[in-house]
C-alpha cells in the first residue's frame, strides 16, 4: 500500500532548463493546484534525493507515476539510466498543499540542465515528512 496519494498532476509551460554545472541551483516556478498562487521553489542535487528511495520504501510506485504521465514505465524502472530521476517535495505554506517535484540533471556535450519529469499535487501524510525537502 503506498504512503503518498497524488491528487493531481500540475501542468507547468517549460520542461528543461540549462544550469552552469550539476552542482547548480535551478529555481523553478509553478502555479498552485488551487488556482493562482505561484509557487517559487529552489531544485538542486544537494537538496534532492533519488525517486528510487520512494520506490524502494513502498512511498509511490511507479504505475502511479505513469498514470500521471510523468514518463513511461521502462523508463522509471530502468536502473542503468546515465541520469536518475531525483524528487524534493514542496510544502505550501500560502496554500497548504504538498507537492512531489520529479526531475533530473542531465550533462549533453559539457552543457547541464534540468528536465522537469512532473508536479504533482499530493495528500498529505505522517510519512513525506521523511523526506521533507523545502
Amino acid at each position: 500500500m503506498n504512503e503518498i496519494f497524488i491528487i493531481k498532476k500540475i501542468q507547468i509551460g517549460e520542461r528543461t532548463f540549462p544550469v552552469e554545472n550539476q552542482n547548480s541551483k535551478l529555481s523553478f516556478n509553478f502555479y498552485c493546484g488551487n488556482g493562482g498562487v505561484k509557487h517559487k521553489t529552489i531544485l538542486s542535487l544537494k537538496d534532492s534525493d533519488l525517486l528510487d528511495s520512494l520506490i524502494e520504501n513502498a512511498k509511490i510506485d511507479y504505475k502511479d507515476l505513469v498514470k500521471n504521465d510523468v514518463d513511461k514505465l521502462q523508463n522509471l524502472e530502468d536502473r542503468k539510466r546515465p541520469f536518475p530521476y531525483r524528487f524534493q517535495i514542496y510544502n505550501s505554506q500560502e496554500c497548504n498543499n504538498n507537492y512531489l517535484l520529479i526531475f533530473d540533471i542531465y550533462e549533453f556535450r559539457g552543457y547541464y540542465g534540468f528536465t522537469i519529469y512532473g508536479v504533482l499535487q499530493i495528500e498529505s501524510t505522517p510519512s513525506i515528512n521523511n523526506y521533507e525537502q523545502n
